[in-house]
């Protein structure tokens, strides 16, 4: 593995961090409403047209409409734009886990949500995986599905076609390495809910840092981006 594939591997944990933080927290603070994930709001909207709850219907179409325009922000900006999108990416996440660490635990759930909706779903755009593989950082159905899938495919080779035993048990690895730092940090989210209270989402903070320090190792927009700013104010100087 070269040095790219290492930053890639790392900054892509640190995200499932990121993202099991963020659900976890998402459930355990608000109702267990998953901020990650469309699924049960889905459901759930349903329920609310069927059900004539005309506020609840709005509250999760709002949050449909946030977790779509987010895709279709980070799609839009991939193809159309120069911008580094991973910059942006962790640079969104501080700035909504600063907000949604402030929102106070009587508004509603949904409402308080509507940061974690736009920068999960921005994330996932974002951070797409490593070593080849699309792997989600944000929820975990579909990486339990390629980490079973993976091992037992891996059991299943005959002993002596050695190559593809290989290829199957470093693809189980790397989905079941995703799952257990998401879960993992679902669990650090339970505790430190239970110590902080609902700032505790600003220990999101901590692994996005980390996340920013690899990145830049990995791309330099920074180093770029300070050194042109040196080499302009010599200019004027």
């Amino acid at each position: 593995m070269d040095k790219k594939d290492k930053f890639e591997v790392k900054t892509h944990f640190l995200m499932a961090i990121c993202g099991g933080f963020l659900g976890g927290y998402a459930i355990f603070s608000r109702m267990a409403v998953f901020g990650s994930a469309q699924t049960a709001n889905l459901i759930e909207l349903v329920h609310s047209i069927l059900g004539n709850d005309i506020l609840e219907m709005c509250l999760r179409l709002g949050a449909l409409l946030i977790y779509v325009g987010a895709i279709i922000i980070a799609v839009y900006l991939e193809k159309r734009s120069k911008i580094n999108l991973k910059y942006l990416c962790i640079a969104l996440e501080l700035l909504a886990v600063l907000i949604v660490g402030m929102i106070p635990a009587t508004v509603d759930p949904l409402l308080s949500l509507y940061p974690i909706f736009f920068v999960t779903a921005f994330q996932w755009c974002v951070f797409k995986g490593a070593e080849g593989y699309a792997c989600s950082t944000i929820f975990s159905t579909n990486n339990l599905k390629q980490t079973v899938l993976s091992f037992t495919e891996y059991f299943m080779v005959r002993e002596d076609d050695e190559e593809e035993r290989t290829k199957k048990l470093k693809k189980g690895r790397f989905f079941g390495e995703t799952i257990l730092f998401f879960h993992a940090s679902v669990a650090a989210a339970f505790l430190a809910l239970h110590v902080m209270g609902l700032s505790a989402v600003w220990l999101v903070m901590l692994p996005l840092f980390a996340c920013l320090v690899i990145t830049e190792l990995q791309e330099g927009v920074i180093r770029e981006w300070m050194a042109r700013l040196v080499m302009k104010k010599k200019k004027i100087a």
